[in-house]
């Protein structure tokens, strides 16, 4: 599952990727890599829509989920725009994951599946950092004292989907993991540095594709 467009036109562009349905308005593509199937379709973005997704998706057999695509960085140190991010727990800001698994301050991704893409990560010599996220459902909520009592938790990044990907994942038991790429950092005081035009943006989008792909294959 990814929300950027750019995912879409790079499965088209390198494996011919063919729509074979539409979801709720999004559609569904299907390509090949090495005699492997695989799937993508790009949504809208926050947990509840995701979630709409994701229970067709596994109504169709899926039993293995990347959600992959931009995301904010709370850390400002080593973290360049276009730079990668394995998610390893999501802090559950959202609403949509405590219908699915008992309360918890975090939800995980599927240990093997993420020790899978850090394998090719490596293999394929793309830098990365890994860590925590926050999934909220209302990112402009998010104020500075909470943004930096978040950085000093440790949390990289924020995003809208990944703690419901994890436990709509755990309780339908299927693998599911998140990969990010940084589309704008909070700086040292909090102000904010967009880079959804930059040039390294649009290289971490090819990067992400890329190791995502070999991750599922």
């Amino acid at each position: 599952m990814c929300y950027q467009d750019e995912f879409i036109e790079l499965a088209k562009n390198k494996f011919n990727a063919k729509k074979i349905e539409t979801l709720l308005g999004y559609g569904y593509y299907i390509f090949e890599c090495d005699n492997i199937k695989i799937g993508i379709i790009k949504i809208g973005i926050g947990a509840p829509m995701m979630a709409l997704i994701l229970e067709r998706l596994i109504a169709r057999r899926i039993n293995t989920i990347l959600n992959i695509g931009i995301a904010g960085s709370l850390q400002y140190k080593n973290i360049p725009i276009g730079g990668i991010v394995l998610c390893t727990k999501a802090l559950r800001y959202e609403g949509t994951s405590k219908f699915y698994v008992p309360p918890s301050k975090f939800v995980y991704p599927n240990k093997e599946l993420n020790q899978r893409i850090e394998k090719n990560l490596k293999n394929m010599h793309i830098p990365y950092i890994k860590g925590p996220t926050v999934t909220t459902d209302a990112p402009y909520r998010l104020s500075v004292s909470k943004c930096r009592e978040l950085r000093k938790q440790g949390i990289i990044t924020s995003d809208m989907e990944s703690a419901a990907v994890f436990a709509i994942s755990q309780h339908r038991k299927i693998k599911s993991a998140a990969i990010f790429v940084i589309s704008d950092v909070a700086t040292k005081d909090f102000s904010w540095n967009p880079g959804f035009h930059d040039n390294s943006l649009k290289k971490g989008i090819e990067l992400l594709f890329e190791v995502s792909v070999n991750s599922l294959k």
